[in-house]
C-alpha cells in the first residue's frame, strides 16, 4: 500500500522518527535496529525504548558497518522477538546472502529501507563537521530528488556508492521512497498491507497537504541516477580488469596489503566462525622464512597475502554485494571493493547467479 506521511515545517526528520516511534508504539515490531546520532556521526543501536528514537537518523548518509552483520548477530537461525531493522539497500541484499548461508533469519523481521542517493566515508565528514549542518542533509535530500550525485562540501560519495547500481531496496516490508520525490511535502512511503492495518493507514495521504505523486517522477529520477552510475560501474570495472590482465596481474594490485584482515572482519559476507586465516595454519616456524629468503633472495613480510585474497576471492566472490566495506577499512588503500567487484561480476555470469536473488 502506499500512503504519505506529514511533514512539517519542511523537516523530514522529525516525520521518521515518528513513523517509526509507531511502529513500535502499535506493537508492528518490539525491537529496533536503527542508526542512532552519536556525537556527530550515526552508530546502529538496537532500540526497545520509543523515546530514544528521538535520536535515529537513518537519513544520515554515513555507514560505519554493514548492518547485515548486526541483524546476523540479532536473529541467527531464530529470531527471538518481533525485530524492525532499518538497512541500506546493499545492506538487504547481504542480509539475504547471508540467510542462504543460514547465518541470519527473517522470522519476525521487518525490514524498513529507503532509497539510497549513496554514503561518504566517515573521517572525511567528521574532519568538516559536515553533517552537523541541517543545510547539507537539505541539500542531500535534493540531489535525491533530482535523481543527481550529491555535491556537499567537497565531498565525494564512497568508492562503492558511485558505481553502485541498486540504490533502490528490494525485498523489504517498508520502503520509503525519496527519489523524484520532494520529502518537504510528504514522505511517500509504500507497506505491506498488514502493517498499514495494524497502523490504521489508508491509501493515498496520511495528513493535509499537497498530494506527492508515485510513479513518473521516481522512475524518472532513478533511470537519470543509474544511467550515471552504470557508466562510473563500466570504468571503474573496466579499469580494474586491463590491471588483472597486465604484466602485473592482480599481484599488483594488492601489492600494499599489509595482511591487517580489516577488509575480512568489515565484510559482511565473511561468516566463517572458525577462519582458516586466524588459526595457527600461517604462523610459520621462523626457519619457514629463512628457507624462503634463501631459496629467493628475498622473501616478504608478512607473507601469504595474495594468498589471503584470493581465498576470500574464492570463498565469497558469487555472493559479493559490492557495499564496499572493505574498501573503506583498508588502511592501504586498495580498492578492495572494486577488485570483488569486477571479479564477482565475472563468477556471477558465470553461473547465472545474482546476489539477494530470493
Amino acid at each position: 500500500m502506499n500512503t504519505i506521511l506529514p511533514v512539517e515545517n519542511n523537516d523530514v526528520l522529525p516525520a521518521l522518527r515518528s513513523f517509526l516511534k509507531r511502529l513500535m508504539n502499535s506493537g508492528v515490531i518490539e525491537v529496533l535496529l536503527v542508526p542512532l546520532e552519536h556525537g556527530e556521526g550515526v552508530m546502529p543501536a538496537l532500540v526497545t525504548d520509543p523515546a530514544l528514537l528521538d535520536s535515529a537518523n537513518p537519513l544520515m548518509p554515513l555507514m560505519s558497518i554493514n548492518n547485515a552483520r548486526a541483524v546476523s548477530a540479532i536473529t541467527g537461525k531464530h529470531t527471538p522477538a518481533k525485530i524492525g531493522v532499518v538497512l541500506r539497500p546493499c545492506e538487504i541484499r547481504a542480509l539475504i546472502e547471508l540467510v542462504k548461508l543460514q547465518q541470519a533469519s527473517l522470522e519476525n523481521l521487518t525490514i524498513i529501507s529507503m532509497d539510497c542517493p549513496g554514503t561518504y566515508e566517515i573521517p572525511d565528514s567528521m574532519a568538516k563537521g559536515t553533517w552537523k549542518q541541517a543545510s547539507n542533509l537539505s541539500a542531500y535530500l535534493d540531489a535525491a530528488k533530482e535523481g543527481k550525485e550529491p555535491d556537499i562540501d567537497g565531498l565525494s560519495l564512497r568508492q562503492a556508492c558511485q558505481m553502485c547500481i541498486h540504490p533502490v531496496p528490494e525485498n523489504l516490508d517498508i520502503h520509503i521512497h525519496l527519489f523524484g520525490v520532494d520529502v518537504r511535502r510528504g514522505l511517500p512511503v509504500t507497506m505491506k498491507d498488514e502493517i498499514a492495518a495494524v497502523l490504521n493507514l489508508t491509501e493515498g495521504e496520511a495528513g493535509g497537504g499537497e498530494s506527492v505523486p508515485f510513479g513518473h517522477d521516481i522512475s524518472e529520477a532513478v533511470a537519470r541516477l543509474m544511467a550515471g552510475r552504470q557508466k562510473v560501474r563500466e570504468e571503474a570495472l573496466g579499469h580494474i580488469h586491463q590491471k588483472m590482465t597486465s604484466n602485473d596481474s592482480i599481484a599488483s594490485l594488492f601489492a600494499s596489503c599489509i595482511r591487517c584482515h580489516n577488509c575480512m572482519t568489515a565484510c559482511p559476507i565473511c561468516y566463517c566462525k572458525t577462519c582458516l586465516f586466524k588459526t595457527a595454519a600461517f604462523d610459520h616456524e621462523p626457519e619457514y622464512y629463512l628457507n624462503a629468503a634463501h631459496r629467493k633472495g628475498a622473501t616478504r613480510m608478512l607473507g601469504d597475502t595474495l594468498l589471503f585474497h584470493l581465498t576470500r576471492l574464492n570463498h565469497m566472490g558469487a555472493s559479493c554485494v559490492s557495499c564496499g566495506m572493505c574498501t573503506s577499512a583498508c588502511p592501504s588503500d586498495i580498492p578492495v571493493g572494486m577488485i570483488f567487484s569486477a571479479v564477482g561480476e565475472q563468477v556471477q555470469r558465470v553461473f547465472d547467479y545474482v546476489p539477494a536473488r530470493m
